[in-house]
Order: C-alpha cells, then sequence, then structure tokens
C-alpha cells in the first residue's frame, strides 16, 4: 500500500539505469541498488540532511560491459563481499571474482510493508560457487537504526570454503578532516604485512608514533591496518555534522576489521590523489588474503555439505558527537 508517513517502501524503481528499491520511515531514507549487490546508494539522515553513502568523483556510473568487475565499477560506499574480498583468482577450478555479490544482481522479496516497520529481504545465487545468500534488512518506525541479518547457505553435496565481509567506506560529506574514530577498550591494531601490534589507538609509521582515532590532513600516508574489537563495534563521529554512525556486527564471524586510509595522497590508480576517505570493512579475514590462501590457512568460512552460517550488523545514527 502506498503511503506517505511512517515506515514505508517504494519497489520497481530504476535508478541511473539499475533497478532499485526505496526504504524510509521519520528519520532515515535507504536506496537500494538491486542490480549492483543490493549496495545502497543513499543512507540520508533526514533530520540532518546527511548522506553517510561515500561516493568517488567518478560516482555510480552505468552498467559497462569493458568494466564489469569490481574495482573498475566502484562507486564508493558500502558493498557485500563473497565469496573473495581481495584479489581474484582461481579457487578449485572457478574463477573467484573480488566482490562477486557486490555485482552481481539480487532479487527482492517484501516481507513486511506496514506503518510500523518495513522488511525486506534480498537473496543472491552466486555463480563461481554454489553458494546462496539472503539478507534481511528491517527498518522500524521513529528509528535510525537498521538491522540486517543475514544467512549463506551450501548448495553442495561437499564442503565448500567461502571469504566473506563487508566493504564499508565513508568519505564526504559525512568524513572530513577531524573526525574521530572510535573502539571500546582492548581493541588492537595489527600491521598485516610486519605482524607489529598495537593498542589503539596507537600504531607506528615510519618509525613515528600515530593516533588513528583522528583523521589526518589531506596529503596524509597511512598503511593497510587490521583492527580486533572485543565487542564488534565502533563509532565514527563529524564534529562538523554534530553527528555519529555506530555500527556493530556479529565479530565472532567477522573478526577483523580493515582500516583502509585513503587520505588523498597516493598519487597513482585507481584514485590519483583525487579522494579522502577511510574504510572500517569486517571480514573473515586480515588483509589482504585471498580464498585460496584463508583456506590453505585454516581462516576461511567452511560450510558443511548443505550447510549454512548466520550473521548480522547494524548501523545506528547518533545525534551529537561522543566526548
Amino acid at each position: 500500500m502506498s503511503r506517505n508517513s511512517g515506515c514505508r517502501i517504494v519497489d520497481e524503481l530504476v535508478y541511473r539505469q539499475y533497478r532499485a528499491v526505496l526504504l524510509e520511515n521519520e528519520k532515515i531514507q535507504i536506496l537500494l541498488l538491486l542490480d549492483r549487490g543490493g549496495e545502497p546508494a543513499r543512507w540520508l539522515h533526514k533530520p540532518s540532511d546527511t548522506d553517510f553513502i561515500w561516493h568517488t568523483r567518478m560516482g555510480l556510473q552505468p552498467p559497462s560491459a569493458l568494466y564489469p568487475d569490481y574495482q573498475m565499477s566502484y562507486p564508493g560506499g558500502w558493498q557485500e563481499m563473497m565469496p573473495e574480498v581481495s584479489h581474484t583468482h582461481t579457487y578449485r577450478g572457478s574463477v573467484v571474482h573480488r566482490g562477486e555479490t557486490a555485482i552481481n544482481p539480487w532479487k527482492l522479496y517484501i516481507v513486511r510493508d506496514d506503518p510500523e516497520e518495513v522488511h525486506i529481504r534480498l537473496t543472491c545465487r552466486l555463480r563461481s560457487l554454489p553458494l546462496f545468500i539472503e539478507k534481511d534488512m528491517i527498518l522500524k518506525s521513529g528509528a535510525a537504526k537498521v538491522r540486517i541479518a543475514q544467512t549463506v547457505k551450501n548448495e553442495a553435496p561437499v564442503s565448500m570454503e567461502t571469504n566473506w565481509g563487508h566493504h564499508l567506506a565513508y568519505g564526504a560529506p559525512f568524513l572530513s578532516e577531524g573526525a574521530r574514530v572510535r573502539f571500546s577498550p582492548g581493541a588492537v591494531v595489527q600491521h598485516p604485512v610486519s605482524g607489529k601490534r598495537w593498542e589503539w589507538p596507537l600504531a607506528e609509521q615510519d618509525g613515528a608514533a600515530v593516533d588513528l582515532s583522528r583523521l589526518p590532513e589531506a596529503g596524509t600516508r597511512r598503511d593497510l591496518l587490521a583492527v580486533r574489537t572485543t565487542d564488534g563495534r565502533y563509532r565514527i563521529d563529524s564534529p562538523e555534522r554534530n553527528l555519529g554512525l555506530e555500527v556493530s556486527w556479529d565479530h565472532q564471524v567477522w573478526p577483523y576489521v580493515w582500516y583502509w586510509q585513503n587520505y588523498a595522497a597516493d598519487e597513482d590508480a585507481p584514485f590519483f590523489a583525487c579522494e579522502y576517505n577511510m574504510g572500517l570493512e569486517m571480514f573473515n579475514v586480515p588483509p589482504k588474503l585471498t580464498l585460496a590462501e584463508a583456506a590453505a590457512s585454516g581462516r576461511a568460512i567452511r560450510l558443511e555439505p548443505f550447510g549454512s552460517l548466520s550473521s548480522w550488523l547494524e548501523f545506528e545514527v547518533k545525534e551529537g558527537v561522543s566526548q
């Protein structure tokens, strides 16, 4: 039923040549691209007119036969990643692409649609491996929180492995110099190459101590790092917007947060020093372990014949910044 208040869904949309669906309540508006992994092209906090979805200088481009892969079609923002999160390679005789689920079309099912709550289910069947994934998204009236519950299923009579997680990248308009990143006490930072560890928020780069909780000025070079949390939770505060975003997730399934720091310093491809952004991305493996490497080391997610695994994550907008 069509409504203009409370929770509502607008489906059968086409946005820049992609099938799309719009979820909305009094505080949040979310536009999902069904033909691009179900990823959000808008995650708007209506009271402050703040969109949390960062777009690269190229932004969302129309589908192209010349650039079908994840990296060349990357618009910024947030994507589901499975079965590979690092590099496209061959595994068990199949080419597993980085972020296959992020570029595949997903099917939409409306589970509930009334003024008190909207609930949709998105599904995707992988082409490279016999895996099927369901994603339920729930938005309640008056809430600035969205819950996502997910299940991946093995459709084969043999065991299967996969890497899995969420590539969550942040930038303007929400993120800028001076923004703050917060993890709960006890979080540990790890360098994926040297293996060195530090207690959050400190790390070492080029022989100097850096505070990872404070975003630096443009042109600052920072390494890709991993963070292990005690509770599966982080918060990003924007003093400019007087707004925070708290993200929580099942850290038993996704124990590593990749801290991608891209502060307009890399002069080469793919960003050519044009982008100021960072990512806090939860995965089952440390950076940049491929599925083949993860399976060999016992770090890949392993599903028994016809088995399944469920997980969840939540996004909540916080008005005001934490002290």
